[in-house]
């Protein structure tokens, strides 16, 4: 019986370990790619300031896609903790 418990508790365990990496490694992700895609766009406008209305639209596109990668993450991560 007590075995039992203890491999509930370490599935358990790993459960919330899988579910704050996930957590963790999305927030990192969406960070660091808002904060590249958003140098590259000063830069580019510094570069090009005439481009400005041209770069915009795909930049906001773009940080869209960025942001929507994590939010699927922190989906599955409360997947992960909650139902499986």
């Amino acid at each position: 019986l007590k075995e039992v418990v203890m491999e509930e508790a370490v599935i358990e365990a790993g459960k919330f370990v899988g579910a704050g990496f996930m957590f963790g490694l999305a927030a990192i992700g969406a960070g660091v790619g808002a904060g590249v895609l958003s140098s590259k766009l000063i830069e580019s406008i510094a570069r090009q300031p005439e481009l400005e209305d041209q770069l915009r639209p795909t930049y906001f596109l773009g940080i869209g896609l960025v942001d929507a990668v994590p939010m699927i993450s922190v989906g599955l991560a409360f997947y992960v903790l909650f139902v499986a």
